[in-house]
């Protein structure tokens, strides 16, 4: 039989060996001649076919990018806050109109959480068509690992939905490349993104690979949309969460929580036992960890030695870190206190400048230039944040800094550490959730034993059926899963995501603040598609 050759062009030949490890080579391979019945006969094998899908994920505009999808669900939560320290982090106002719920369809981070969203699903709806023109338009010819491979593609194709449908309400369902855009309901999407998994759920591969979408993965995406389908559609799927939950704690799939809280955040975390679906980073080779960057004080960046300063941004608002007791274990990933090295504590110099009365800049005597004085004192941060804009830069020590992934010294821009989209310590609160939720909000003992096996690690005392209430687990989320990207999502469930109860929101805010404007540049593109969402 004639086999026919095919020249295929990678972007990527290779994420990760699949996805395995965290050190392989990412140097593109131009031009590959591939005979079309030899190759793409394993889900490895697949993998390096879908490997540009899955680095949407990483990079510095992926999921964890710090003006995007990550900041869209942190920056505008209780547990994140970026002031203005002096100049720095003002970014033309956006962190603060993140934080204080004052975006506008037109606001950067509104603009790049589309970007990556839709990025994502078209390298997915790219990938199908390169599968089509590989194996042809029959799927009846298809063999085991093409079938894998596809039932893969569209599950990650339907999570980047999820992560549209989640931040922007009414969007696009783009099946297709070639298919004309058209708007549907948060609720429509809902069932598109519902039905697309089921129907490939169980063509997916039944083991799992680290960083790929699995079947465990896939249930994960299932029980965190069940989750909030009241949201969403208006109808709540408690026991469906609560089934998908089980389909991954009795599906012998070897997860487990750590005995050490931390140890999911190693700087070498591949394969964790804990994480389910991770975005696989690499210092040099799969960039996008940032938050040492971040996160750090300017003076930290010598306390570690590393190559590349350190931001002093995002930190937590001191009602958030306050929600942990000084018993907590966890506490230990907000530092605190002071800035030492080689056991004293370090000074830093700035230069703050005048101001007058009315809070304007003095002018030096010639009118050439602001008038400063210099400024040296310890490095002490401290969790208060008393402004989220000061021009005198007088907030630079304020606000705890997260520290939960391993600081590794030396490095540069990126660390190591995976990112844990999912893991299982979110799995067991999110049944234990939805057991409440179906209990009419109180707990029940297996509830209260799902809790506390999360708790067990924290160093706390264990629950009961009278302490763990419905606000108390919010808080117990917020405690576990900090800067993990699930917090906005959490306060909208709950009900606080627009109540104004922390540092610096507004109170009396309108509850459509739940979704975000579909970008201006979006309807623009798209003249007479798009109805734009009620968001004031």
């Amino acid at each position: 039989m004639k086999r026919n050759k095919i020249a295929v062009i990678f972007a990527i030949t290779s994420l990760l060996a699949g996805f395995h490890t965290a050190c392989t080579d990412l140097e593109p391979e131009i031009y590959s001649d591939i005979l079309v019945d030899e190759y793409y006969k394993t889900p490895e094998q697949f993998s390096s076919l879908l490997a540009d899908a899955y680095t949407q994920l990483a990079g510095e505009y992926g999921y964890v990018y710090r003006e995007g999808y990550w900041s869209m669900q942190e920056y505008t939560s209780d547990e994140v806050v970026v002031p203005t320290r002096g100049t720095d982090w003002f970014d033309n106002g956006v962190p603060i109109a993140m934080h204080t719920h004052t975006w506008e369809e037109n606001t950067r981070d509104v603009n790049n959480g589309w970007s990556f969203a839709y990025g994502g699903v078209g390298k997915c709806n790219n990938i199908l068509d390169m599968i089509v023109k590989l194996r042809g338009k029959d799927e009846n010819l298809y063999d085991e690992a093409t079938i894998k491979g596809i039932a893969e593609t569209k599950t990650l194709r339907a999570f980047y939905h999820l992560l549209a449908m989640d931040l922007y309400g009414n969007v696009a369902i783009s099946a297709s490349t070639t298919e004309p855009v058209k708007q549907s309901s948060r609720k429509e999407v809902f069932a598109w993104i519902e039905k697309e998994i089921l129907d490939n759920i169980n063509r997916l591969d039944k083991t799992v690979r680290y960083g790929s979408v699995t079947k465990p993965v896939a249930h994960a995406i299932l029980a965190k949309l069940y989750l909030n389908a009241e949201v969403y559609s208006g109808t709540p799927r408690w026991q469906d969460a609560a089934n998908q939950c089980d389909s991954i704690i009795n599906g012998n799939y070897a997860y487990s929580l750590n005995e050490d809280y931390y140890t999911t955040f190693k700087k070498a975390n591949t394969n964790n036992r804990e994480i389910i679906f991770p975005i696989v980073f690499d210092a040099v080779k799969a960039e996008g960890n940032m938050f040492h960057l971040m996160t750090l004080h300017y003076a930290q960046q010598d306390v570690y030695e590393f190559t590349t300063g350190t931001w002093n941004g995002p930190c937590t608002p001191e009602s958030f870190y306050n929600k942990y007791s000084p018993d907590d274990k966890r506490i230990a990933q907000w530092f605190t206190g002071p800035i030492e090295k080689d056991g004293k504590v370090v000074t830093y110099k700035r230069e703050r400048p005048v101001l007058d009365a009315n809070g304007n800049a003095i002018k030096t005597a010639d009118g050439k230039k602001d008038s400063t004085v210099t400024v040296t004192e310890p490095a002490i941060i401290v969790p208060q944040v008393t402004t989220i804009n000061d021009p005198t830069a007088d907030n630079t020590f304020e606000g705890a800094r997260f520290v939960k992934f391993e600081i590794e010294p030396g490095i540069g821009h990126h660390a190591n550490s995976d990112f844990p989209i999912y893991r299982y310590a979110d799995i067991l609160l999110m049944k234990a959730e939805a057991l409440m939720r179906i209990n009419g909000g109180t707990a029940t003992q297996i509830a209260v034993d799902l809790a506390n096996e999360v708790r067990k690690r924290t160093g706390l005392t264990y629950y009961t059926t009278a302490t763990l209430t419905l606000p108390e687990l919010l808080d117990e989320r917020g405690r576990e899963l900090a800067w993990e990207g699930h917090r906005r999502q959490d306060q909208i469930r709950f009900g606080t995501y627009t109540s104004g109860k922390w540092e610096f929101m507004p109170t009396g805010e309108s509850p459509n603040r739940t979704v975000f404007p579909i970008p201006q540049w979006v309807l623009d593109a798209n003249p007479g598609v798009y109805t734009q969402n009620t968001w004031k």
